[in-house]
């Protein structure tokens, strides 16, 4: 066991950058924009926890002590990135030159917070305890905000369908 270094903390978050950029997506639906929200929630991560990372004795030799150290670190990364998303997408609002492709245009018209956690729960599979924690919300929220989500498309979907 040793302390963490920088450099060990970025090769193991490494593998989770796809996953943290498809999350980043969901929420400021733009490449670049959502390439720098992966970037700021890494930053703003290591700003706040950096006594937790890299004061932290670790055993990255063991795959299971790895594993278990990427998942907490990715989901407090998440937290970081839905605090910042959802205020970047609100600033962005109807300023966003990027338009969604035609099967998407539904889903990205839902709100931030609830594309995100609905990212979280059908992709990311987390579960409503987990995505509470992330998203900062009471676990009755995050059902509600799964709900009206999956309302909401079905809905636009059935729109769609003519008989």
């Amino acid at each position: 066991m040793k302390l963490m270094k920088r450099i060990e903390f970025f090769q193991l978050v490494q593998p989770l950058t796809e996953k943290l950029y498809s999350m980043a997506f969901a929420l400021v639906p733009d490449d670049l924009q959502a390439e720098q929200l992966v970037i700021d929630s890494m930053n703003a991560f290591l700003l706040k926890e950096k006594k937790l990372v890299l004061n932290k004795l670790v055993d990255l030799e063991s795959k299971k002590n790895a594993q278990l150290l990427r998942r907490t670190y990715y989901k407090s990364i998440l937290r970081y990135m839905c605090e910042i998303g959802v205020r970047r997408s609100h600033q962005m609002g109807e300023t966003s030159l990027v338009q969604p492709a035609e099967n998407f245009r539904a889903f990205f018209a839902l709100d931030p917070k609830v594309r995100f956690v609905m990212k979280l729960r059908f992709e990311g599979q987390f579960t409503a305890q987990e995505i509470e924690e992330i998203v900062q919300l009471p676990k009755y929220e995050v059902i509600e905000k799964l709900h009206n989500g999956r309302f909401l498309l079905l809905n636009d979907l059935n729109r769609g369908v003519h008989l």
